[in-house]
């Protein structure tokens, strides 16, 4: 619109102010080598005469943006006037109230010209601010229509977030209750059927039966412990509460005992454990007790795919500023589709050729995680899998091991 007016007439300044949205912007674009002082005396009549054909008090401050310019290129350079033509300012200016319809103006725009303007030039600049204010209404008239929609996108984007979180949390009850139904129900019922035949049938003399009948209900009751803190540790690890309590450590006596643990599956199945660490590896920054979890469960899940008579071998070794602990088994291994789902509370392969509620990598995935260390599969099916994941180095070893 500038550039418009500017062909015909001479300006030395244009204001421009606008109401968008409750704010008030002025858009000032003066003339080259214009004055300071000149440029907040043509800005305070701007304002006054906003004021006033807004209705609003001429003592009142008002709170607005100021931007500059609004045209490119700017105005063209206009010659310097004299002292007695800068005290007939009035006789220069032409201020259009921007008005749509029959609404209150949203914004004036003042024009100053470089010589005195008279009624043709009113005319002419009055017919195109018309044509302004009509374009500025569309534009704010758009700009509200896709804010709105925006927002409905976003909310549309919310609800159905809220929506799969919704369904995640029934899916993840329906997973509790099917455990607590049935893999609780399991150890439970070994427990009641043992208990009545020791109280129908007293075993007296037989201390090998009663033995037996305890070995039974310890099992069972040490199954349904595991199985309860299983459920407490995810439900902790989604809430972002686990509690770790961490302290240097040695990781070979972690991996010794971790093998120890296992002796009699591995005898039971004729399988080949073995445990590989470096002779003055640095001490693992680590809660111990949770380590040794997640390397029961790791193992576990390991022994329950191996074969008979197959190989389960633990590692550990230091890389820059961790350890690096591995747990590879010589198993059936894990197809590409399902690597990307095994950390994922509660799920199982299709193919996993053993029982279990699923919740064992996850619970693994939250501990190496309030580490600060990272967990990841290796394996091609058919050729074993292999586990891997890091700890911190205990502080007063990093240096030497750096």
């Amino acid at each position: 619109m500038l550039d418009i007016v500017a062909q015909t007439l001479p300006l030395r300044s244009a204001i421009l102010i606008e109401t968008h949205d409750g704010h008030l912007q002025m858009f000032i674009t003066p003339s080259p080598g214009q004055m300071p002082e000149h440029i907040r005396t043509v800005k305070q009549h701007a304002l006054t005469a906003y004021k006033y054909l807004s209705g609003i008090a001429s003592d009142t401050t008002l709170d607005f943006s100021e931007q500059a310019g609004m045209t490119t290129p700017p105005l063209p350079p206009q010659p310097k006037t004299d002292e007695r033509a800068e005290e007939n300012l009035a006789t220069r200016l032409i201020v259009i109230p921007l008005v749509v319809a029959n609404r209150p103006p949203f914004g004036v725009l003042e024009l100053e010209g470089a010589r005195p303007l008279d009624r043709a030039d009113l005319m002419f600049v009055n017919a195109i601010a018309n044509q302004l204010a009509i374009a500025l209404d569309r534009d704010h008239a758009r700009r509200l229509d896709i804010s709105r929609r925006q927002d409905a996108e976003a909310m549309a984007a919310e609800n159905a977030r809220l929506y799969q979180e919704a369904q995640r949390a029934v899916g993840a009850r329906a997973q509790i209750l099917a455990v607590v139904s049935h893999d609780l129900r399991n150890p439970l019922g070994a427990i009641l059927l043992t208990m009545d035949g020791l109280q129908s049938n007293p075993p007296g003399e037989r201390r090998h039966e009663l033995s037996h009948a305890i070995t039974r209900i310890r099992r069972a009751s040490e199954r349904m412990l595991r199985l309860i803190d299983d459920l407490l540790d995810v439900a902790s690890i989604e809430a972002g509460r686990l509690k770790i309590e961490r302290g240097a450590h040695d990781a070979g006596p972690i991996l010794q005992e971790t093998l120890g643990s296992f002796e009699s599956i591995t005898k039971e199945k004729r399988l080949g454990m073995t445990a590989e660490f470096q002779p003055g590896l640095p001490k693992a920054f680590c809660d111990r007790d949770r380590i040794l979890q997640v390397l029961s469960n790791l193992v576990g899940n390991a022994t329950k795919v191996t074969a008979e008579g197959g190989q389960v071998s633990l590692l550990v070794e230091a890389r820059e500023r961790e350890l690096l602990f591995s747990v590879a088994d010589d198993g059936p291994g894990i197809g590409e589709g399902d690597l990307e789902h095994l950390f994922e509370s509660y799920w199982r392969g299709h193919d996993a050729g053993y029982k279990g509620t699923g919740l064992g990598l996850a619970i693994a995935r939250g501990i190496v995680d309030a580490h600060g260390g990272r967990i990841w599969p290796e394996s091609t099916l058919g050729r074993g899998a292999t586990f891997r994941f890091t700890i911190p180095i205990a502080e007063g070893d990093r240096a030497a091991n750096t």
